[in-house]
C-alpha cells in the first residue's frame, strides 16, 4: 500500500516537470518567432471616409452625450450560444456603435461606401442587418457621400434616443 502510494506521488511529481518543460518550450517558440515578418502596422485604424463622417457624428454626439466607438466586432455587441455561431460572427465589425455614458448600445451606424457592392458584402450586410434587427440593435445604413446633411441625420439620431 505504502509502494503504491509512494508510485503515485512519484508519477504525479514527474507529470508536473514534464508539464512545466513543455509550458517553457511552447513559451520559448512564441519568443522566436519574428512577428514582423508576420503582420504589420495599420496607419489609420479609420479610412479617410470613416474618419470624415465620425468627425460629424462627433458633433452631433456630443450634444446628446453619447459615445462613438469605431470599428466594433460584432462578438463584442453580441453574445453567441455556441462556437458556430460565435464562427459566423468573429470576423465581422460594425464601423461605429453609439452608447449612453455608460455604455449601454443605443444603435449602430455603418457607412455604406462601394465595397457594399460587391455580391459576398451584399450578402454579409442582409446577414448583419437581420441579426441586429432579431436581436433589437438598431442599425442605421449611410450611403457614402461627397456631402452629410448633418440636420438629417441629427434627426435620425434623435428619434432613435
Amino acid at each position: 500500500m505504502v509502494y503504491i502510494l509512494i508510485f503515485v506521488i512519484i508519477i504525479l511529481i514527474l507529470e508536473r516537470i514534464i508539464n512545466k518543460k513543455s509550458n517553457e518550450e511552447k513559451q520559448n517558440n512564441i519568443n522566436n518567432i519574428d512577428y514582423s515578418t508576420l503582420y504589420t502596422k495599420k496607419e489609420y485604424i479609420m479610412t479617410s471616409e470613416e474618419l470624415k463622417f465620425y468627425k460629424l457624428l462627433k458633433s452631433i454626439t456630443n450634444k446628446y452625450n453619447l459615445i462613438i466607438f469605431t470599428q466594433v466586432s460584432l462578438y463584442a455587441l453580441i453574445k453567441s450560444n455556441n462556437i458556430k455561431d460565435f464562427n459566423k460572427i468573429k470576423s465581422k465589425s460594425i464601423d461605429y456603435v453609439i452608447t449612453d455614458n455608460n455604455g449601454k448600445i443605443k444603435f449602430c451606424i455603418e457607412l455604406d461606401d462601394e465595397t457594399h457592392l460587391k455580391e459576398n458584402r451584399q450578402e454579409r450586410d442582409i446577414f448583419v442587418n437581420e441579426l441586429l434587427n432579431q436581436i433589437g440593435i438598431i442599425l442605421i445604413r449611410v450611403p457614402k457621400q461627397n456631402y452629410y446633411n448633418l440636420q438629417e441625420i441629427e434627426e435620425k439620431i434623435k428619434r432613435i434616443i
